[in-house]
């Protein structure tokens, strides 16, 4: 990936595909550093009122405004992190109303091709805000959405027939959490759901979640990069 501003939405974007590197122009987010580059693939914060509660055609593709809330696409995921010369990596950068930031790294990421529906895979954790994806411990594997498929509230892939949360079952997780995510019996990880403002941020289902982290609130943001090398 070659950009050549510190931060720039139209980042000229060179994949490596079938052993051959080939050009193409995609219109993403991309930030810059001494060490690497980054590009965003989703930014959730309230800022723009953005909602995510969308049909599958949506998460496909991609919506919202790369210089504020988005979400980059699915397709556009599957180019970037499926280059067989290069190397993918995953960090998460999270931010909460009290101040505080976490993040959590991973070392290897991939999102699958549309005819496994966006299959997730993921490598080893590092980072401060504990590895929700793979769910609240290790024994969790009600909540490890490593290697599940993406869902939306029109294509459903979550593995409930219905799930149950103490006394509430769940026929949807993207219907019931109001969001398109790599749900397995729904998750205690949700990026893309309902963001809430800080004084009506406390015991929501559907939130902005990282339950590794902050197990009942709603976070302030969300911003997901990946990373090629």
């Amino acid at each position: 990936m070659i950009c050549f501003l510190a931060v720039c939405i139209f980042c000229f974007v060179i994949l490596c595909i079938n052993g051959t590197m080939s050009a193409f122009v995609l219109q993403v987010f991309c930030e810059m550093s001494r060490l690497d580059g980054r590009t965003v693939i989703q930014k959730h914060n309230g800022n723009n009122s953005l909602a995510f509660d969308r049909i599958w055609n949506d998460y496909k593709d991609g919506f919202g405004n790369l210089t504020g809330e988005h979400w980059l696409g699915l397709d556009k995921m599957y180019l970037l992190t499926n280059q067989p010369c290069r190397c993918t990596m995953l960090n998460i950068s999270l931010g909460a109303f009290s101040g505080e930031l976490a993040y959590a790294y991973y070392d290897s990421f991939s999102v699958g091709h549309a005819n496994i529906s966006y299959k997730i895979s993921l490598g080893k954790y590092t980072g401060s805000a504990g590895d929700a994806l793979r769910g609240l411990d290790d024994k969790d594997i009600d909540n490890n959405v490593e290697g599940s498929l993406f869902s939306t509230q029109d294509k459903d892939n979550d593995n409930c027939s219905p799930c149950l949360r103490g006394d509430v079952l769940f026929s949807s997780c993207a219907r019931d959490f109001g969001s398109g995510w790599w749900f397995n019996k729904c998750a205690v990880s949700n990026l893309n759901g309902k963001w809430r403002p800080q004084t009506n941020s406390i015991g929501w289902r559907a939130a902005v979640s990282w339950k590794k982290w902050k197990d009942n609130e709603s976070l302030k943001f969300s911003v997901m990069y990946v990373i090629n090398q």
